[in-house]
């Protein structure tokens, strides 16, 4: 087993920085490399450097994690970076987000709850070979005269009135440059974010560790069971979903890349599963034997296809600021990073790349960008703070069914609406847009974080697991139709409407996720009572001073008129097993 760690043979550069440059990108993976093309296509005579500190090309499969794209980190990179070609040909569309919630010991996949999100042919995603695809960028970037060189760290940077001068170090010895801008895309490393003691807190503490197995894996080769074959269209179509294997206190991926080898990781809660069980391939491996059986034998099997370990302590953060009127901004996870799950890494690597970028436009055509920074930097914590809430304090309830999947139809019915359709549609650039988004969405984040608190209390109240049955998005038309809207043209006005509809389901979702719910308790609104889905909660105590009874609500009946299919996401019609 190769360790990424160790060091790689030294080379000298074949280019070297010099002189002065519009921009300077700091580091030279997905954050880097895409925010240089991007700025090129914009504004082709912009002189950009990118310089990245790793002296090689990266490897394929084996590099770095953060494989799998969702809707708007795919069409940042197809659309506005212009890699459309390069997805089609040499990665994997993906058949969108899967999930095996727990049955027994996890040693038969077929009894586990199984749910996937829509995936339709309008707005496809993408697995992605990092190694690969930073490598077709970074060759991009050359072709397309930006100056990308590798093997060059960064030592310093001296913010200045006029120009910035940044010290960058190499085996040839330290080059000094200067620029009007400064991208700081370094990653964890985060540069300008220690520099400028930008740091704050997220409040969510959890662990990571991966691998990638060479050969792939089909974990449909599990089971011979044709009744749970046959649910799909055909054979050998889960592998090309983002497939998460979930248990109270983590979550596994499985993301198969087009260069052959598996991307196979753990995000994990300490309270539950402490670093030291998953900090070494031979701990995680026999983590692994305990929570994921069904892995763990396949995997003990083929340790010599393993290519790779890294793990990472504590990795979720975020900075104060992210945009400057003094000319530089932060990008990828040199500005924060809050965790792996709905894979939202190239999502806000899109958003800060778009800001920053458009920032960066206007400044160098001689706009006064000053009004124009504070506002995107407001706008993008407006957007990084609530996503927080998806994941803060929520992995004790990963282990429900019921909730994982209500929970997860209503995180991405909000991300289609509220986040990904403007994006894809151009308008969030643009300061009245945003401004009208806004408004338009007021009334959905409250919602949002309602509904956060009472997947908690739910869980509390119920915890029976259930199990035996698929959950594969077909019925559930809004739901369907608000991810395909992605990939359908949309004028302002379209937009609106469409945008205007899908709030209705929000409401009418949160509305039905509560009644679920609240069959748990002694007490419980009758299901004809209009019901106001910002003031749901499990706690009848506080029910008329938080609102929850509002003329101008939803009742469950009225609800229900809004969700035609849902019945597909309840376990308990459904019949799945409760096990005992």
């Amino acid at each position: 087993m190769k360790d990424r760690s160790a060091s790689v043979a030294e080379f000298m550069p074949w280019r070297v920085p010099e002189g002065h440059y519009d921009v300077a990108i700091l580091g030279g993976g997905l954050a880097g490399l895409s925010m240089g093309l991007q700025l090129k296509r914009a504004r082709p005579q912009t002189r950009i450097l990118v310089a990245e500190k790793r002296l090689d090309p990266p490897r394929e499969a084996a590099f770095k994690v953060g494989e799998s794209s969702v809707e708007i980190g795919a069409h940042y990179y197809r659309e506005i970076v212009g890699m459309r070609d390069h997805l089609e040909e040499r990665q994997i569309r993906k058949l969108g987000l899967r999930f095996y919630l727990p049955a027994g010991d996890n040693s038969d996949i077929t009894k586990r709850v199984e749910f996937c999100t829509p995936a339709h042919l309008n707005a496809f995603t993408h697995q992605i070979d990092r190694g690969r695809f930073e490598n077709e960028m970074f060759n991009r970037s050359v072709e397309q005269g930006i100056d990308a060189v590798r093997g060059f760290r960064v030592q310093d940077v001296q913010l200045g009135e006029d120009r910035h001068t940044v010290v960058l170090d190499s085996d040839s010895g330290e080059t000094t440059v200067t620029a009007r801008w400064v991208v700081d895309a370094t990653g964890r490393g985060n540069f300008l974010r220690r520099k400028l003691d930008l740091a704050t807190d997220t409040g969510h503490h959890i662990n990571a560790a991966w691998f990638r197995l060479a050969g792939g894996l089909d974990f449909e080769t599990w089971t011979d069971d044709e009744e749970w074959l046959e649910r799909m269209p055909e054979r050998g179509l889960r592998r090309y979903s983002t497939t998460h294997l979930i248990d109270e206190g983590y979550w596994l991926w499985l993301i198969q890349l087009a260069s052959g080898p598996i991307s196979i990781g753990v995000c994990a809660d300490p309270r539950f599963h402490p670093f030291e069980e998953i900090n070494t391939f031979d701990a995680f491996l026999a983590w692994m034997h305990r929570h994921e059986p069904q892995l763990a034998a396949e995997v003990e099997g083929r340790r010599s296809d393993v290519q790779d370990f890294l793990r990472i302590e504590d990795f979720s953060y975020a900075s104060s600021q992210v945009f400057s009127s003094d000319r530089w901004t932060l990008a990828g996870e040199a500005a924060g990073f809050i965790d792996a799950l709905y894979s939202p890494g190239s999502d806000f690597i899109g958003y800060l790349n778009t800001f920053g970028g458009e920032l960066i436009r206007r400044e160098l055509d001689g706009e006064d960008i000053s009004e124009r920074a504070e506002f995107y930097n407001d706008f993008f914590f407006r957007l990084f703070n609530p996503t927080i809430q998806l994941y803060r304090d929520q992995y004790q309830f990963f282990g429900d069914a019921q909730i994982m999947v209500a929970k997860v139809v209503f995180d991405s019915l909000n991300y289609f609406t509220t986040l990904a359709s403007p994006f894809v549609h151009g308008r969030m650039i643009e300061i009245e847009d945003i401004r009208q988004l806004l408004d338009l969405f007021e009334d959905v984040l409250p919602i949002l974080a309602s509904m956060q608190t009472l997947f908690r209390d739910w869980h509390a109240l119920d915890q029976r697991r259930f199990e035996g049955v698929s959950a594969l998005s077909k019925q559930l038309t809004p739901y369907i139709r608000a991810q395909e809207e992605l990939g359908l043209p949309a004028p302002g006005d379209v937009l609106v409407e469409r945008a205007k509809a899908n709030i209705q389901t929000i409401r009418a979702l949160a509305v039905w996720i509560f009644h679920k719910a609240a069959r748990n308790l002694d007490e419980r609104p009758d299901d004809s009572t209009p019901i106001n889905p910002a003031a749901v909660s499990l706690h009848p105590e506080r029910w008329e001073a938080d609102g929850l009874f509002a003329d101008d609500g939803l009742s469950l009946e009225q609800a229900l008129e809004l969700l035609p299919g849902i019945e597909e996401f309840d376990l308990e019609a459904r019949g799945a097993l409760i096990a005992s």
